[in-house]
């Protein structure tokens, strides 16, 4: 007789069962600076946040989940005769349109030994009934290209195209604000540029939990203000393999152009000693920025979504 499989939000005492979970993924170990094999014994907590992310460790999986948990998002676990076999974790972000109201899947995860039993339907039907009950209209996600087939079954489909473009950096550095610590957020503003799963994913990536030497030593900057007469934020970060590139992000009313907070972003780069800053564009905005920037393609991400 097949298993039932139950569905509940997690707990900071599943931190351990969820990091086997994600472990149990992994095909091969790899040293973050060589890129070679590696035994996985070997590696600190950085080396395997690098092969996989807050989830490879205890520790560090203990502190997302727990942040989590307080900024108001969902984790939920699945159980198969009482041991943790899966998980998907959900941010609740609330934007102005296009993006609205919504919940966003971040990530689902099933053990390699339960796969192709349901989970992940059930572990999607569930945040289903969260969103409905939240008033949040749609779930969004940004799948892997393998899983496509998976989202389509479950009633996804493709949304938004972006593409990820490479920028020289250079001109003058805007007079923003630098903020010092995290606020939270920018609620009334969409995140335009580096929507990398999405808008509270964005901000956590400016300001990191993590106490991981190697990850707090990467340079990060967040400046507010106005840009042609709109409010904006704007981010910067290091990139690890390249310190003198940096990922770009840009939280704007949804009817100001970007053209001018592209050129901001520019400038406030070259000041900060990058010399090329990556901007994850959405592709109908492209043909305006080209009038007036080089932009070199690096990469495509689909986000995709399902209405509640």
């Amino acid at each position: 007789m097949r298993s039932m499989i139950t569905i509940r939000p997690a707990t900071l005492a599943d931190a351990a069962a969820i990091s086997i979970v994600h472990c149990s993924t992994v095909d091969e170990w790899r040293d973050p600076y060589t890129r070679q094999p590696a035994d996985e014994a070997t590696l600190n907590l950085f080396g395997r946040w690098y092969n996989g992310g807050d989830w490879m460790s205890v520790e560090t999986c203990a502190i997302h989940l727990n942040r989590m948990l307080l900024h108001g998002h969902l984790s939920l676990v699945a159980e198969i005769d009482g041991r943790i076999v899966g998980e998907a974790e959900y941010y609740v972000n609330r934007e102005p349109a296009p993006f609205g109201p919504h919940l966003h899947l971040s990530i689902l995860y099933i053990h390699r030994d339960w796969q192709q039993q349901g989970i992940g339907r059930a572990l999607l039907e569930a945040g289903v009934d969260y969103a409905r009950a939240g008033n949040l209209v749609a779930l969004t996600t940004q799948p892997e290209s393998e899983a496509t087939g998976f989202y389509q079954h479950v009633g996804f489909q493709p949304w938004l195209r972006m593409l990820e473009m490479q920028l020289t950096t250079g001109g003058d550095s805007p007079p923003l604000e630098r903020l010092p610590r995290d606020d939270g957020p920018p609620t009334h503003l969409a995140l335009r540029i580096g929507r990398y799963q999405c808008g509270v994913q964005g901000w956590e990536t400016l300001w990191p939990a993590l106490a991981i030497p190697e990850l707090n030593a990467l340079r990060r900057g967040v400046w507010r203000g106005e840009l042609a007469g709109r409010p904006v934020v704007l981010g910067l970060r290091e990139q690890f393999r390249t310190p003198t590139h940096a990922d770009g992000y840009v939280w704007l009313p949804p009817s100001a152009p970007l053209t001018p907070v592209v050129a901001a972003l520019r400038g406030l780069a070259a000041h900060e000693g990058y010399t090329a800053v990556d901007l994850l564009l959405p592709e109908d905005a492209l043909s305006e920025l080209r009038t007036t920037f080089k932009l070199d393609y690096q990469t495509t991400v689909n986000l995709w979504i399902k209405q509640t």
